[in-house]
């Protein structure tokens, strides 16, 4: 008889019920990778955001842009971004609301499973 394991699986199937401590150093690196990922994906919105906003600005003024203007303020909006993404605003944050709604899919914490 063979069990067939898929990615949907939580850990503590895939892991078996003697295997908890594996189990829970699974558990912290998947959440890790998930709030990481969570992060960037903020990031990434944030970034987004402002290139749109400066999308809106006119262009037209009393200076020409330079060449470089617009790869340094591409390079700004990822660094500003990246600032956004790591700082810990709150419960309300996007990240942190990502984060919590996709811990569900986790499975159950490991101190849960026995």
């Amino acid at each position: 008889m063979s069990i067939r394991i898929g990615p949907s699986d939580p850990p503590s199937r895939i892991a078996g019920a003697k295997a908890a401590a594996p189990v829970a150093r699974g558990r912290a690196a998947d959440e890790l990778a998930l709030k990481k990922s969570a992060d960037s994906m903020e990031g990434l919105f944030v970034q987004q955001l402002f290139q749109a906003m400066r999308a809106s600005v006119p262009t037209d003024g009393l200076m020409e842009r330079g060449p470089g203007e617009d790869m340094f303020s591409s390079m700004l909006d990822e660094h500003i971004a990246g600032d956004v993404a790591r700082r810990d605003n709150g419960p309300r944050d996007l990240s942190t609301s990502l984060f919590e709604s996709l811990r569900e899919r986790l499975g159950p914490p490991a101190d849960t499973v026995r």
